[in-house]
């Protein structure tokens, strides 16, 4: 396996620097691990900044960063641990959410914002299916069939984030969740186990 150089350099800005430098591998071709770059990450107490250049520069990504989003981001890596770009991209979703940051696709840009602005920004919308462990920012409409969308909300609020947002359309009896994609899977499976027909037919036998 040879190692190609580092992408990311400290640039001395940081509070604290990488302790590590991120490297790009070339992983040979196998069944388990297709061949392609592989990244190690390990930044200790990094600017967040850095951290969204290591991403634009392995992902090919470009970025947008609002002045309010800083924090300094501590992500280690064990040794044999090498993840792909798109990998990658997953991991620094879940720096954000962690940081209480989203990333926000605008064309070719991403975004990357307070979680606060959430509910006003559009992010991707109505996906054809969601990720049970991304945190991507998903927007979804779940029919419900046997119970009262309305009944529904007080329920699943208190397990959503505050800055998520959960609303029901009482004339089609529909939630529209939005909210980071784990959680919004989360969401619709247990409205799809509450909502299940209980409808049986029950006969007394004298």
């Amino acid at each position: 396996m040879k190692m190609l150089p580092a992408c990311v350099r400290s640039r001395g800005r940081a509070i604290g620097a990488l302790s590590a430098a991120l490297l790009l591998a070339a992983a040979a071709g196998s069944a388990a691990q297709p061949p392609g770059p592989r990244i190690t990450p390990n930044f200790k107490d990094a600017d967040i900044t850095q951290l969204i250049e290591a991403v634009s520069a392995a992902t090919g990504r470009n970025f947008i960063i609002d002045p309010r989003v800083r924090a300094q981001v501590t992500w280690l890596s064990g040794a044999n641990t090498a993840l792909t770009p798109d990998q990658f991209y997953q991991g620094f979703l879940s720096v954000l959410q962690v940081h209480g940051f989203i990333a926000v696709p605008a064309g070719n840009i991403i975004k990357v914002l307070p979680d606060a602005n959430m509910r006003q920004i559009p992010g991707n919308d109505l996906p054809s299916h969601v990720s049970s462990t991304s945190d991507d920012v998903v927007t979804q409409v779940i029919s419900v069939t046997n119970v009262s969308a309305a009944q529904l909300v007080p329920v699943l609020r208190p397990l959503m984030p505050q800055n998520a947002q959960l609303a029901a359309v009482t004339g089609a009896n529909m939630l529209i969740i939005s909210d980071r994609a784990s959680n919004v899977y989360r969401m619709a499976r247990i409205v799809a186990r509450i909502d299940q027909s209980g409808g049986a037919d029950i006969d007394v036998v004298p």
